[in-house]
């Protein structure tokens, strides 16, 4: 018996709809194509995003950070990503002591609780990473998109190659 042509072009159409196209976010950061995440094309996170992002980071976060920073803003080409580091110990005094800081990125999570954060700080690797908004941050929208941006594949991989994640 033959499958009328309605119910193949429906199947077809279904199918069509679950296909997916690799955008290099998956959850082992690479492409369909077996390249790295950092080799797809940009595309943004948040196409209204736009202004500055104040992020002081742990000194030990440098390398991968930097990394973040420069894919994140290919993402959302409106968005700068301002960059300070420091020591975990003082950062929160930094922080607590007027720096103007929106994000706040530190090895040492147990540190969070030392100031005003808007939100749950986001913890990552067991505890060895934790990230927060400001509570006083000048652009908390913004901010909450660059912690939200971390938790996805690409920058997870960038995270992971750096050894802030070891596996």
């Amino acid at each position: 018996m033959k499958m009328p042509r309605l119910l193949i072009f429906l199947t077809a159409l279904v199918l069509a709809g679950c296909a997916t196209t690799p955008t290099g976010d998956g959850a082992d950061g690479r492409n369909a194509d077996g390249g790295s995440a950092n080799s797809t094309p940009a595309t943004s996170l948040a196409p209204e995003a736009a202004g500055r992002i104040r992020v002081l980071a742990s000194t030990s976060l440098t390398e991968a950070f930097t990394t973040i920073r420069e894919d994140f803003q290919a993402r959302n080409p409106q968005v700068e990503v301002l960059l300070s580091y420091g020591e975990s110990a003082s950062l929160t005094g930094q922080a607590a002591g007027g720096e103007p800081v929106d994000v706040i990125a530190t090895d040492d999570p147990r540190t969070l609780g030392e100031v005003a954060v808007h939100g749950e700080p986001e913890i990552f690797a067991g505890g060895r990473l934790g990230v927060a908004v400001l509570e006083k941050s000048a652009d908390p929208t913004n901010a909450a998109l660059f912690v939200d941006y971390l938790r996805e594949g690409a920058a997870q991989r960038i995270l992971t190659d750096s050894g802030v994640f070891k596996p």
